[in-house]
């Protein structure tokens, strides 16, 4: 067997599902990905079930709205044939998406229309594929998740990457839908929802833990993300765990 055949064993070209009803969008992002991954186009999610039954995906880029099916609501369902990272694409990014996304453990999401160079940044970066730098943008987002407990400000933020603050401030937005700020909070607080639910972490820590000064500032944000307080949340969650609260989902979104 020849050197080129064993170079091409050891290093097979990724294969990227595209998940969007619009043929336009799907064949747009096909050409931008043509050479460096193997792009597969799917309209819905019958037809994306099938390709990852079929095909070895690396990687999913999946659109918001299918029709009548919600891309999120696709998710648990390709995660029963692929443990592919995700990345959701939405026209209209808000921060009731940013939470569904979280949720559903969704590695990343864009907003339309794509910026092609954002999107092949955060491809590379969720395969782990060398020589591929980080898009200034999508590394301040990494910055915010990865690095909860600090006082992040829009300035110390933008330092961080390279931006000034009025282009972070605004390419930012226009990549998630919503501020730096904004977008920290979202993170912060499925994060807290998931120490409420898994842990026995008073308040008091888990706001330390998130960066808050004090779980009065903590208790405040919570309450107006997610309409009850986190010892009423944990409350409702446990009940519900124990089989004795079937009522409503009392989180946000």
């Amino acid at each position: 067997m020849g050197r080129r055949c064993v170079r091409a064993m050891r290093n097979p070209t990724p294969h990227v599902l595209i998940v969007d009803d619009d043929a336009s969008v799907r064949e747009a992002l096909a050409t931008a990905l043509e050479g460096a991954y193997v792009v597969h186009g799917a309209a819905n999610g019958q037809e994306a079930c099938a390709i990852l039954q079929r095909h070895p995906i690396a990687a999913m880029v999946l659109d918001a709205v299918l029709g009548t099916e919600h891309g999120l609501d696709l998710v648990q369902r390709f995660r029963a044939i692929s443990q592919a990272p995700i990345m959701i694409l939405t026209g209209y990014g808000s921060e009731d998406l940013a939470i569904r996304a979280l949720r559903e453990k969704v590695s990343d999401y864009l907003r339309k229309p794509v910026n092609l160079k954002e999107l092949r940044a955060s491809l590379a970066r969720l395969m782990h594929q060398d020589g591929h730098p980080l898009d200034p943008v999508a590394q301040a987002r990494r910055h915010l998740v990865e690095h909860l407990e600090r006082q992040h400000t829009t300035a110390s933020l933008a330092k961080e990457v390279g931006l000034s603050e009025r282009h972070l401030r605004r390419q930012f937005r226009e990549a998630y839908g919503t501020t730096p700020r904004r977008y920290l909070t979202v993170v912060r607080m499925e994060r807290a929802a998931d120490l409420l639910r898994t842990t026995r972490l008073g308040v008091e820590q888990i706001a330390r833990i998130l960066g808050y000064p004090n779980a009065a500032t903590f208790d405040r944000i919570f309450k107006r993300a997610f309409g009850t307080t986190p010892s009423q949340w944990r409350a409702v969650s446990e009940q519900r765990e124990q089989g004795g609260g079937a009522g409503r989902d009392s989180r946000a979104g």
